[in-house]
């Protein structure tokens, strides 16, 4: 049965990347004139139709007087002089692991030796997890798009040490969760195509979340399975969106994304990665009225059921995908690997973005097959959201639909400086506003030279790394 589940799977989907590579071919005829564009764009669109809806919300712990993320690791060592592999010369030293970064949204970014495993846990002994009292649920929310294996998903390595880090300082039970993206598992009203348990299976979370209990947002039942979540003042989803019901079993949540390019968003992190919590429909809804898109998704994480349990953003960084994505590209090693933390995920995102930018423009990363490109991404998106490379269009999941008008979304500038990335914008607004600083702790291994010097540039100053 799950042999022929797979063939079917195998003969009928089209994968995002292949859809792409096909449009690519289409666009460089249709987007000859921009009058084509436009006709293309509406033709596509007009084969839509129907659904939405609305629900409660609970407090956080009792005594939790909100996130810190930094701690003094408690004893200095001597910094490090050595540069990452492959940085092409030059080194900072990096300062040492007794200096403590107090400022609220401070992100702090270590470089450890072996793998995600060790990263994590090395990077666990700065962070705070006062939050977390006897006995409490915790949500780790994965990136776990597809069937494929890190960087195009979360770090099995750094998810088995963050489980561990949680069960020793006395979490009760620890969820590890999400649902993958569309073109791999579609879950309906009338049916249901693929399923994120057997993609957990193949991208290596499954046995990473061995001693935490899996979930799978697509086992649950289209109504009661999700909830209508309570958005921020001035969201931009008119028909509103519903999540996955298992953020209200939860006491905190911890986000578990991955760095990655992505060819319609430009960029995958934290923030995009909330994309897992909808329901099939709100996610139809993102890419179909798309004038919003990056606002959109990132407003998710603003809900109210999830940010009073938010705690914590981790990215482990094995290796990161470039030059693609969500599914596939070039999967550039770290060495040593990269840890992210912050309690801000637009701050997060933000020195991510900076990051991910300055990798692409490594001689030693130049892209093959499909990538980001502003010009056609909007086409793409279009195409996306009309059904083309979407799973189980035909089989029991049925249409992928939501009822929203269709709009075209305009590719940001998130490539030239970080505040042109409009999901990272719309998280600081929602956050307070755009900080005047960030602090930036860099521990571990130095940071390479141009890497430093991109969070300089890409960051427009943003950044004080101590």
């Amino acid at each position: 049965m799950a042999d022929s589940t797979r063939r079917t799977r195998e003969a009928r989907r089209l994968t995002r990347r292949a859809f792409l590579e096909r449009g690519g071919r289409l666009a460089a005829s249709v987007v000859a004139t921009p009058s084509m564009a436009r006709m293309a764009e509406a033709m596509l669109t007009l084969q839509l139709a129907a659904c939405a809806d609305e629900t409660p919300g609970v407090g956080r712990r009792s005594g939790y007087a909100g996130p810190t993320v930094f701690q003094d690791a408690g004893g200095a060592r001597p910094p490090d002089t050595a540069p990452i592999a492959g940085a092409g010369g030059g080194s900072v030293p990096s300062v040492d692991a007794g200096t403590a970064v107090s400022a609220p949204g401070a992100v702090w970014l270590g470089l450890y030796p072996g793998d995600g495993s060790n990263a994590l846990s090395r990077a666990a002994a700065s962070l705070d997890f006062s939050w977390l009292g006897a006995g409490d649920t915790v949500l780790i929310k994965v990136a776990a798009n597809s069937s494929n294996a890190h960087p195009a998903v979360t770090s099995p390595a750094g998810v088995r040490a963050m489980v561990a880090e949680l069960r020793a300082r006395g979490a009760g039970r620890v969820i590890v969760a999400d649902q993958s993206g569309v073109e791999w598992v579609r879950s309906t009203a009338t049916g249901r195509f693929g399923s994120t348990r057997a993609n957990f299976a193949s991208n290596g979370l499954m046995e990473a979340a061995a001693d935490a209990e899996p979930v799978f947002f697509d086992d649950g039942a289209w109504d009661s399975g999700y909830f209508a979540a309570t958005l921020p003042d001035g969201h931009h989803w008119p028909r509103g969106l519903r999540l996955a019901s298992a953020i209200l079993e939860a006491d905190h949540i911890v986000y578990m994304p991955r760095m990655g390019a992505h060819v319609l968003a430009g960029v995958t992190l934290a923030q995009k990665s909330a994309i897992g919590w909808l329901r099939d429909d709100s996610r139809h809804d993102l890419h179909n009225d798309a004038q919003s898109f990056y606002e959109k998704y990132a407003e998710i994480s603003y809900a109210r059921e999830i940010r009073e349990r938010f705690r914590l953003v981790v990215t482990v960084s094995e290796r990161v995908l470039l030059h693609g994505g969500p599914d596939t590209g070039t999967s550039y090693t770290m060495s040593p690997p990269l840890v992210l933390a912050s309690d801000s995920l637009a701050n997060h995102d933000a020195v991510a973005c900076s990051l991910l930018v300055t990798l692409q423009r490594r001689g030693d990363t130049m892209p093959s097959g499909m990538v980001y490109d502003p010009a056609t991404a909007p086409l793409f998106n279009t195409l996306f959201a009309a059904g083309t490379g979407v799973g189980g269009t035909g089989e029991a999941a049925g249409p992928w639909q939501s009822g929203s008008p269709s709009t075209t979304y305009a590719a940001h500038a998130f490539e030239t400086r970080v505040s042109g990335d409009r999901a990272i914008a719309r998280g600081w607004a929602l956050s307070g506003g755009k900080p005047a600083v960030i602090d930036v702790r860099l521990m571990g291994e130095p940071l390479a030279e141009d890497l430093r010097n991109g969070l300089d540039r890409h960051g427009e100053g943003l950044y004080r790394t101590v």
